[in-house]
Formats: C-alpha cells, sequence, structure tokens
C-alpha cells in the first residue's frame, strides 16, 4: 500500500496496490495496513448512494465515541473533504480534498477528531466507509459546510464539475462553525489516571477506555500507589500528568468502618484530598466515587442532588467529606452511586448465587430500597461523562428500583433457582442473624433526571442490568 500524506497532519492517501490482467485486477488492505495509521479496527462498514451534486457533512463523532474512518468511492465519483478539529494539531482549522473514484483506486484515511464530508460528481454514487467506533446517534455532531473561516472553495468546486446547485439535508444546512463548536478534540491522547483497579468498578473503566481505543491509561492499586500516602500521590501524578483522574479507590468495608475511624478516614477523606490536591496542580479533571450512604434514607420519595447530605455511619460519613475535598477543584465529577456489581468482586449477586446452592429459603431485608448498579454501564457513562465540562454531582444507578428481598428474588428467579426469599425488616434480620450492623439507609431511591437533563442517557434497567451481569459470571466461569 502507497501511503501519501496531505496538507493535514496524521491524514492519508491510501493507494492500495493493484494485481491485474484483461480479467481486472485484485488489491487488499491489511490489518496491520490500517493499524500502522492509527485506525483501532473495523467496527462497521456503511455505504451510502447519492446523486451528483449532493453535499453530506461536515460530520463527526464526539468523544469517547470519536470515529477514524478509512473511505473510497466503489462507483461514481466524490471529492472528498476533511477538516482538522484538534485543537492541539498544526494542521488545525485547515482543510484539503481528494477527488476519490473507482478507477483511482485511491481510499482516505480520517483520524478520530477530524470533520469529514464529500460532494458526489456523479449520479449514483456509492461511497464506503470502514469506521473503528460505535455509531452513536445522540452524540453525532457537525460544522457548517460552507462556514466562511475555513475558506473551502466550493464555487470553484462546483464550477470544476459542473455542479448548478449543490442539495444538502435540512440538519447540515443549518450546522455551526468550527468557532462556535465546543468540542475538545486533540491529537496527543488523553491520559487517564484509575484509582483502585483492582475493584469493580475500576477493572470495567480501564476495560471501557481500552475498548474505547483509547492508548494512554495509567491503571494503579493501592500497592502501586498508597493514595494516604501524599509524597507518593504528588510524585506520580505530577510525572504522568493525567488529563482525567477517575478515584475508584475507597474504604468500602461499612461495618468494619464502625470500629476502624481512623483507617476509614485515611482512605476515604486524607487519600481523597492528597488526589485533588494533585489534580488541581497538574489541570486534571477528576470523577469522585460517592454513595447513597451520604443520605440517611428517611425522606419520602427520591433524593436529589441538592437535597442536604446527613451521612449517619462512618462509611457514609467519611465518603461525604470526600465529596466535599473533591469539590475544591472546580472541574470535579461526583457520581453518587449504590449497590454496584461487577465481574472483578464480590457482589449481592455473587452472593445470592452462592448461597443457592445449598439454600432452600433465605431471609433478606425488604425495607431498604434503592437500585442496583451495574459496573459495565456504569462505566460507559463515566468515560462519556469525563469528555464533557458538565461538571458536579450526579446520581447514576441502573433504571428502577427495589429492595435487596425483590433483587433477590429476580437473580433466583432468572436464574431457574428453586430458593425462595422471606421478606423480613432490616431489625428482624439482625435479630435473626444476632448481628450488628452500621446504620443502612432504608430509602436509596436516587434521582437521576439530572442525567437526561444534561445530555446523558439512562442507564437500562437494573433487571436488563442483572441478566446480562449473570450472562457474564457463567461465561467466564465465576459461577
Amino acid at each position: 500500500m502507497n501511503k501519501i500524506e496531505t496538507e493535514l497532519k496524521d491524514c492519508y492517501i491510501l493507494e492500495p496496490q493493484r494485481f491485474g490482467d484483461e480479467r481486472g485486477y485484485f488489491e487488499s488492505v491489511t490489518k496491520e495496513d490500517l493499524e500502522s495509521l492509527g485506525f483501532k479496527g473495523i467496527y462497521q462498514v456503511s455505504n451510502s448512494k447519492s446523486g451528483k451534486g449532493i453535499v453530506r457533512g461536515l460530520h463527526f463523532q464526539k468523544n469517547p465515541y470519536a470515529q477514524a474512518k478509512v473511505v473510497r468511492c466503489h462507483r461514481g465519483a466524490v471529492l472528498d473533504v476533511v477538516v482538522d478539529m484538534r485543537k492541539d494539531s498544526e494542521s488545525y482549522g485547515k482543510w484539503t480534498s481528494v477527488e476519490l473514484t473507482p478507477e483511482n483506486g485511491r481510499m482516505l484515511f480520517v483520524p478520530r477528531g477530524f470533520a469529514h464530508g464529500f460532494v458526489a460528481l456523479k449520479d449514483d454514487t456509492l461511497f464506503e466507509y470502514y469506521v473503528d467506533n460505535k455509531y452513536m446517534p445522540r452524540m453525532e455532531g457537525g460544522i457548517l459546510w460552507n462556514d466562511p473561516e475555513l475558506g473551502i472553495n466550493w464555487d470553484e468546486i462546483f464550477a470544476k464539475y459542473d455542479i448548478k446547485e449543490p442539495v444538502l439535508s435540512a440538519k447540515d444546512k443549518d450546522r455551526i462553525t468550527l468557532k462556535e463548536c465546543d468540542v475538545d478534540f486533540r491529537r496527543e491522547p488523553i491520559r487517564y489516571l484509575v484509582t483502585g483497579y483492582n475493584g469493580q468498578l475500576g477493572y470495567d473503566i480501564v476495560k471501557e477506555l481500552n475498548e474505547r481505543g483509547e492508548t494512554e491509561v495509567l491503571a494503579l492499586d493501592r500497592t502501586e500507589m498508597d493514595i494516604t500516602n501524599k509524597e507518593q500521590v504528588d510524585k506520580i501524578i505530577k510525572s504522568y500528568k493525567p488529563d482525567v483522574i477517575f478515584h475508584c479507590a475507597a474504604w468500602t468495608a461499612v461495618d468494619k468502618a464502625e470500629d476502624e475511624i481512623d483507617a476509614c478516614t485515611k482512605v476515604n477523606v486524607e487519600g481523597t484530598k492528597n488526589l485533588t490536591e494533585a489534580s488541581i496542580e497538574v489541570g486534571a479533571k477528576i470523577i469522585y466515587i460517592s454513595t447513597d450512604y451520604v443520605f440517611d434514607g428517611t425522606k419520602e420519595g427520591l433524593y436529589t442532588e441538592n437535597d442536604l447530605p446527613n451521612p449517619q455511619s462512618v462509611y457514609g460519613k467519611t465518603k461525604y467529606l470526600g465529596e466535599e475535598e473533591v469539590k475544591k477543584n472546580p472541574n470535579h465529577f461526583i457520581a453518587r452511586i449504590s449497590w454496584v456489581f461487577g465481574i472483578n468482586g464480590n457482589n449481592f449477586i455473587k452472593t445470592m448465587l452462592k448461597l443457592s446452592e445449598n439454600h432452600e429459603s433465605l431471609n433478606v431485608v425488604n425495607d431498604q430500597i434503592g437500585s442496583p448498579t451495574y459496573t459495565v454501564d456504569l462505566s460507559k457513562l463515566l468515560v462519556e461523562m469525563s469528555q464533557t465540562n458538565k461538571y458536579g454531582t450526579y446520581h447514576i444507578n441502573n433504571d428502577g428500583y427495589c429492595s435487596w428481598a425483590d433483587f433477590a428474588k429476580y437473580i433466583f428467579e432468572s436464574n431457574n433457582k428453586k430458593t425462595t426469599v422471606n421478606g423480613v425488616s432490616t431489625e428482624e434480620y439482625l435479630e435473626i442473624t444476632n448481628t450488628k450492623q452500621a446504620y443502612r439507609p432504608r430509602n436509596s431511591k436516587l434521582d437521576k433526571s439530572k442525567l437526561i437533563e444534561n445530555g446523558f442517557e439512562m442507564l437500562p434497567s437494573w433487571q436488563d442490568a442483572t441478566d446480562r451481569y449473570c450472562k457474564e459470571l457463567k461465561k467466564n466461569k465465576k459461577y
């Protein structure tokens, strides 16, 4: 394959070598060829059919679903036009055009962070896209095809190819200019730091980043960075200079915290303070994972982000104090979650499935109401959120509410378990088991409407998440 540089950094014309005779020709492009350009792998192949004079573009998809494309024309002809939108690129705001036809056999590699479009030069033109990331309709964007500041010489193009009047969709006629666009594309990869990598959420955040094609991910567990050691935190963060910190490390032993207040405080408060101060110094965004335990659970109805926290347990108090530390960084996100389950750790679903092997019935609390949260779904949203400047506190769970007893019943029923569930109050459960527990909120129903208000999607229902998780457990022989 012949690779030809264009005026735009990292954007290349590709000419596959053709082998032919009087019968025709054969050509191919290898996986290695594409990966050498920065193409992450074919996620989908798309085709569009256009008549002469139809203009499509200038389109892009927002992070973390930005797409690189390899495009070619199979029938007819197009003039392909691309604009570099990466703010740290030496060719930012510049454009180039390349004629693509079946005869010249050329392809164009369009990196992530570019706006892309074309004008069909002949009727019945068939255009093909190889795309390296998932298509997300709500993440699609575009800039005005004839943005005057870009200076694309459309009049000359139309005159050269005898196009009397360009044809555009209503949406493409009404795009914003590059100057008005607030999408933060960059040539250099975003650097991510994830604390608590060995936990359920940290593990799935790293997995999600890898699946999105992110290449700069520093994932650390407590043996690699003790967040309570300020000197170590400062050294690592100042050396790596992350753009985004996902702070998943935490003391989560709720009952044990009642007896080890200092140790819990050191991790959840002092550790968070260390990370926040370091994040401010290097200019990083920080995403802090909080909990429904910041509320006392006595409210009737749903808790909103504006409700006053009133934690009743040591764990809840330290997580709330951690929130207060994180707020010192203006570029912060606080994600309050609850009833978490993921593949890389212990959780309620795993416990119930294990107990079902040798229990005909189980006593499960029915007066604590909340929302289960699947770390796979949560990770996707948190990674997306980190690409925005919609800072603040959010409640994030899978959709719907249930009691622990309802949750257990669904787990057993959907996995064809014969174990029955006896719903009991918290007080009855403690008496039956003769145990002491830290305070648990009775009402953990969190209002998640702020997600929609800020352009994010609600997570799927907790039932749907439970089904997918149980399939994953069986697939990985974790159950």
